[in-house]
């Protein structure tokens, strides 16, 4: 009898060498909380290798990079939707001409590649890049060498323009954007609108520096944050024309947040913003935060005296988030009490 408990001891101590660290980690867990691994036949089934399975310990993770799933959706244009008050006409829009009064008309006209159509017995009158309302003021001072009550004050001929079908633009994307190159956009588009139909912006790319270019200059930067975070949209002043360039310059700090704020997550940090304007744009803290912020810093590349000095940690006082300036890599957590 113990010539068969040591032949079985043996065994076993055989089996248990060949055991990883890890699965001898998993049967000292279910002893200590009293699982049998024991068989009421008295055999041991040791755990096979190959079936192992490990339960990965529980992560806090952030959100993925702040505003960029502002861009990730659908956008459907209707023919009915009321014409913008600054939409500047273009080559391939289509007008439509009605006089009423002592004179009577109504006619389509169709702008040319030069932006210009074509009356009978005027020529050719230029509405390009003119909105609705210039439009009519200029075919008022052409036709009325024509219909001369235009200009008349009793028996008045008056005029009106509509708009008909308008074309689409071709609108170029560069740097980090989903889909660069050049685009169809719908004439009505802005900035923001015209990203969405172009696929969005890829995560390395700026949200805060979106360039707007026209014949090789920069005519307006849009920061988006000002849109998510309060919904100024500024942008949607500035119309797009054939031919416009938007450009997403890469990210050039990005800072990750977490702790006791209402939004985690990694947020672009203009190079003025402060530690104060990173929090706000992560909701502001929560009632149970600490006055304490923690930081791990990075130090730049360029300012290094070496590398076993790279990072360091350190904790500063809520009071003080208005004069830090972050590095590009660094990490904050806000404390909780």
């Amino acid at each position: 009898m113990s010539l068969m408990s040591i032949i079985f001891a043996q065994n076993l101590l055989g089996d248990i060498n060949r055991l990883s660290n890890q699965q001898i980690d998993i049967i000292k867990n279910q002893l200590k909380d009293n699982v049998p691994i024991v068989e009421t036949d008295k055999s041991i089934d040791l755990i096979d290798p190959g079936t192992v399975e490990v339960q990965s310990k529980t992560t806090i993770t952030l959100d993925t990079n702040f505003g960029y799933d502002y861009f990730k959706r659908d956008i459907n244009f209707f023919d009915n939707i009321p014409l913008p008050a600054n939409y500047k006409l273009g080559p391939g829009d289509e007008i439509i001409l009605s006089l009423w009064g002592e004179a009577n008309l109504r006619e389509r006209f169709v702008l040319n590649k030069d932006g210009s159509i074509f009356f009978t017995n005027l020529g050719f009158i230029n509405l390009s890049n003119k909105t609705v309302d210039e439009a009519e003021m200029l075919l008022v001072s052409e036709l009325q060498n024509i219909y001369s009550t235009l200009s008349e004050t009793e028996n008045k001929t008056k005029l009106r323009i509509d708009t008909g079908k308008l074309k689409s633009i071709n609108v170029y994307f560069s740097g980090e954007v989903a889909n660069p190159g050049i685009n169809v956009i719908h004439p009505f588009s802005d900035i923001f609108t015209a990203l969405v139909q172009a696929g969005g912006v890829n995560n390395s790319g700026s949200l805060r520096n979106v360039q707007l270019l026209r014949n090789n200059t920069i005519v307006a930067t849009v920061d988006f944050y000002q849109f998510f975070t309060t919904g100024d949209k500024n942008f949607s002043n500035i119309q797009l024309l054939d031919g416009d360039v938007i450009n997403i310059p890469l990210v050039s700090k990005r800072i990750p947040i977490a702790g006791q704020v209402v939004r985690g997550g990694s947020y672009e940090l203009l190079s003025k913003d402060t530690l104060h304007d990173l929090i706000k744009f992560a909701g502001g803290i929560k009632p149970n935060a600490s006055s304490i912020i923690s930081i791990e810093s990075i130090i730049p590349l360029e300012k290094r005296a070496s590398d076993d000095f790279a990072s360091s940690s350190y904790n500063l006082s809520y009071e003080d988030a208005g004069n830090i300036i972050l590095n590009n890599g660094d990490k904050v957590t806000i404390q909780a009490i």
